[in-house]
């Protein structure tokens, strides 16, 4: 053993039995810390704790120590995971990283292995049944490799709630976990943490329900001035590191030179008034001392003092010097393979190592001798992690390699601020070059890792590839804040002239940017890519640009310039001879006909997109077209076409396989039998399509389906199992984030209610589905809930004010179908509203007349319809449908 690791073996002499300086002067805040976490433990009660701190004063000590002291009482033992913050990381960096430390996750498994192993620790939380659905969501923090999920239509389309979806998944994983024992999640250098990560620690303090959860957070002062309103969160506790006193500094000093005997009190002045109470600062004053010789180490492993050098040390004023003389206390080869290192990031390989060293090297005859260059550096970073330079980590995200990880990171950019600017680019190229042979199979973090690389070794062309290449990564499992940083990262430094890549990451890009519902900034994307399209005549991809911003103005009502896209779009398609492109604009088309209530214009423009569809052969897609014709059919009153719509759509779902595709349909037929008041087959295809949702673990279908159940369950007259059913739908949709299921669940609760009488209650659900429906924007849900509220009013005999509101509901209902063109729902309520008025007539000859106007009116309405009366109400036919392209 060298002199210099001698002596930091003997400077451990002054530290805990695990190497780490005595903890002095933190009884009252560990003491605090133990009280709230016993109320979380007694009270079920989520507390969220701030650690706040400067650098250096000690706050991860802090927490450490309390986590052993909690770890060390009787049982229920908490069970401890924790995470921390970093500059510059990706969306939900901190999250993932808190996920993969519960479920245990090894760098380097194969991902199908990955993957399994996280569904088995989630299903050993949430039970069998209810796995898939967790994995998809808690998958979507992490990089796992998922395969096609019964999700996925749902997700296409519902994107831009996923964000608030998976949180809430996230924070009910929470809690049920913590129904086993405390769960405390730590959150380190949180002041650093990522805005969205921020975000849903944010949202899991103020969100979380009877649980025992202790989130406590470490942070400098600045999580202040970014977030000022951090301290206004539930059960929050304000926890602060001060400096020590001059009595505990000189205390811990006691400790740490305790091998000198009789400490001399010039020793204690000297490191007590440079410190400032900074304990980094005194640990670091005892190996001042040893480099400036006032404390030398003696044959026999005593320590001797030496008062006449303690003039001459240089002491380190500030965490920056102290830093700079651990970096100066490095031999030049230590000191020139750290640097080197430091070019890899916080964690370096071995490998990369040597690979740098021979950056100019030509290649022996015989290559021999590499592995006693290797067990060189194994030994020298063996002696560096004896100084608490470096640390060996007991896995490596590159496999077959051994990796290291800085122990300061203050160091390690000290270090790396030491290399010129040729330098740092020529060895961040070598390391991406290692890379790209060492990790043929790529995952997103490890693209990311490889473009860094990339681009700060100057080969910018290969970092933008490698960029675009993790977004369409993140894309594909509809990681889509990802994907958006990927893409943008990749676009800024793409060369010019790569018209290919350019392409193809505008048109993914404003996808994901639309999903998410960044229609402004989507819309910006799109138009790029219309310019590009267009310089360079392309058609097909300026039709692209031009049905993508057609869509966009859709989803924002101006329907009528998205016709005026959808229609070049369609053009350009044509000209350019892409038949699923062609298929596509027919269908979008469709659809803004649709939302005018254009039924019959909506219906050609289907077909002719079915029909090409059947020519192309892809059957899935042609599923897709045939369930949205029976969507129109059904709007239309056109019950037995839209019955064969739906089977034919369910006739190619059971061909290829498709068990959610399945589910949706035979859900929709269900609802052609409840429109047509055959409320026993209703329930049949119902209880058929849950089947196949619970087997492929689809809950969002589960929940549309058991909405759909309960209203049949009241048209039957069954109202205690209409509420059973609907209150389980409830609770599944209350990890979905989908207003409008909520809305209809809540509606379905209404009508129950009001079978059995309570009408207050009834009111209060109608009410609340009301104001869901109007922040959705759905206007027809509006419409059949504004009804509700009349016929529970009706129902209730309320007079007076009540009586003036129910007659205002029913009227606003048959205004907005009207303005639909939705004939089903306008007959329905216009016969809600001549019952009403016949009941509330009190001999008033001109209320009873307009009642027989309103029943004439809805007859017309069901006479053009050539269809017996509906009950239905509006069900919840397709939420999830769209076009395929």
């Amino acid at each position: 053993m060298s002199e210099e690791m001698k002596q930091a073996s003997l400077l451990r002499r002054g530290a805990d039995n695990d190497g780490r300086t005595r903890l002095v002067g933190r009884g009252p805040l560990l003491s605090e810390l133990a009280r709230i976490f016993e109320t979380t433990k007694a009270e079920l009660k989520p507390q969220t704790v701030t650690v706040l701190g400067s650098a250096g004063i000690g706050k991860s000590r802090v927490v450490q120590a309390f986590v052993e002291q909690i770890r060390s009482v009787s049982p229920p033992r908490p069970r401890v995971y924790r995470a921390s913050g970093r500059e510059g990381a990706l969306a939900f960096a901190l999250i993932e990283r808190l996920l993969k430390a519960r479920f245990g996750l090894i760098e380097g498994a194969r991902p199908e292995v990955l993957r399994d192993h996280v569904r088995n620790e989630i299903a050993g939380v949430v039970g069998e049944e209810r796995a898939n659905e967790f994995l998809h969501f808690l998958g979507g923090f992490l990089d796992l490799d998922l395969p096609e999920s019964p999700l996925s239509e749902a997700l296409e389309r519902d994107a831009r709630e996923l964000r608030y979806i998976s949180r809430a998944v996230l924070r009910r994983f929470l809690e049920i976990d913590a129904e086993s024992g405390p769960l405390v999640l730590i959150f380190e250098n949180l002041h650093v943490a990522d805005a969205h990560s921020l975000e849903i620690v944010e949202y899991l303090a103020k969100s979380l329900k009877k649980a025992p959860v202790l989130l406590l957070c470490a942070a400098r002062p600045e999580l202040l001035a970014r977030k000022p309103e951090w301290e206004q969160l539930p059960g929050y506790h304000r926890v602060e590191v001060l400096p020590l006193s001059e009595d505990e500094s000189a205390s811990l000093m006691l400790h740490a030179l305790e091998p000198l005997g009789d400490v001399p009190n010039e020793f204690l002045d000297a490191a007590v008034e440079v410190a400032g109470g900074s304990p980094y600062l005194l640990e670091q004053m005892v190996k001042a001392f040893f480099s400036a010789g006032a404390i030398t180490l003696e044959e026999d492993g005593s320590w001797t003092a030496h008062l006449e050098k303690l003039e001459e040390a240089r002491l380190p004023l500030t965490i920056e010097e102290a830093i700079a003389a651990r970096v100066s206390a490095l031999s030049a080869f230590e000191s020139e393979v750290l640097e080197r290192a430091s070019a890899m990031g916080g964690v370096f390989w071995l490998g990369a190592l040597i690979s740098i060293e021979r950056i100019d090297a030509k290649a022996p005859s015989l290559w021999g001798g590499h592995e006693s260059l290797e067990q060189h550096y194994r030994d020298m970073l063996q002696s560096l992690a004896e100084r608490d330079y470096v640390l060996e980590m007991p896995d490596s995200t590159v496999p077959g390699e051994t990796e290291y990880t800085f122990k300061h990171n203050l160091e390690r950019e000290a270090l790396y601020r030491l290399m010129d600017s040729d330098k740092v680019k020529r060895r961040h190229a070598v390391v991406a070059r290692w890379l790209e042979l060492k990790i043929p199979d790529r995952r997103e973090e490890q693209l990311e890792l490889l473009a860094q690389h990339y681009e700060q070794g100057g080969a910018t062309a290969l970092a933008a590839r490698r960029y675009i290449e993790a977004g369409d990564r993140a894309r594909d499992r509809f990681a889509n804040r990802r994907a958006i940083a990927y893409y943008r990262k990749g676009l800024a430094i793409l060369e010019e002239g790569d018209v290919k890549h350019r392409v193809s990451a505008l048109h993914h890009l404003g996808d994901v940017l639309q999903i998410e519902g960044d229609l402004e900034e989507a819309r910006e994307v799109f138009e790029e890519l219309l310019t590009v399209a267009f310089r360079l005549d392309h058609k097909a991809k300026g039709g692209v640009a031009h049905n993508r911003i057609g869509r966009l103005l859709r989803a924002i009502g101006h329907l009528d310039d998205a016709m005026r896209h959808l229609g070049t779009g369609l053009a350009l398609f044509t000209a350019a001879a892409d038949d699923r492109g062609v298929a596509s604009s027919l269908d979008d088309i469709g659809k803004v006909h649709w939302m005018r209530g254009d039924y019959e214009s909506s219906e050609r423009f289907i077909k002719k997109a079915l029909a090409i569809r059947l020519e192309l052969g892809h059957e899935r897609s042609i599923a897709l077209s045939y369930n949205n014709l029976g969507l129109v059919y059904q709007d239309s009153g056109r019950f037995q076409e839209a019955q064969g719509a739906f089977q034919e759509a369910l006739t190619l779902r059971q061909k290829v396989g498709d068990l959610s595709g399945i589910a949706q349909t035979m859900n929709n037929l269900g609802t052609i039998h409840q429109d047509d008041g055959d409320h026993e087959r209703a329930v049949i295809r119902y209880e058929e399509a849950l089947k196949l949702a619970k087997q492929v673990g689809d809950r969002m279908r589960m929940a549309v389906i058991l909405t759909n159940l309960g209203e049949s369950r009241y048209r039957l007259k069954q109202p205690t199992q209409a509420i059973e059913t609907l209150k389980g739908a409830e609770e599944i949709s209350a990890t979905l984030g989908d207003r409008i299921l909520e809305g209809e669940i809540l509606r379905g609760l209404a009508k129950a209610h009001m079978l059995i009488h309570d009408f207050g209650l009834a009111r209060e659900y109608v009410e609340r589905s009301i104001a869901l429906f109007e922040e959705a924007r759905g206007k027809p849900y509006v419409g059949v809930a504004l009804r509700t509220l009349g016929e529970i009013s009706a129902a209730a005999g309320w007079g007076g004010e009540e009586y003036e509101a129910a007659k205002n509901a029913f009227l606003r209902s048959i205004t907005l179908f009207e303005e639909l063109g939705n004939d089903i729902e306008l007959a329905s309520s216009l016969e809600a509203y001549a019952g009403f008025l016949e009941k509330n007539t009190d001999g008033d000859p001109s209320a009873a007349h307009e009642a027989m106007q309103l029943r004439g009116r809805a007859d017309g309405v069901r006479s053009r319809l050539r269809q017996s009366e509906s009950e239905s109400g509006l069900t919840l036919l397709d939420p999830l449908a769209d076009t395929d392209a």
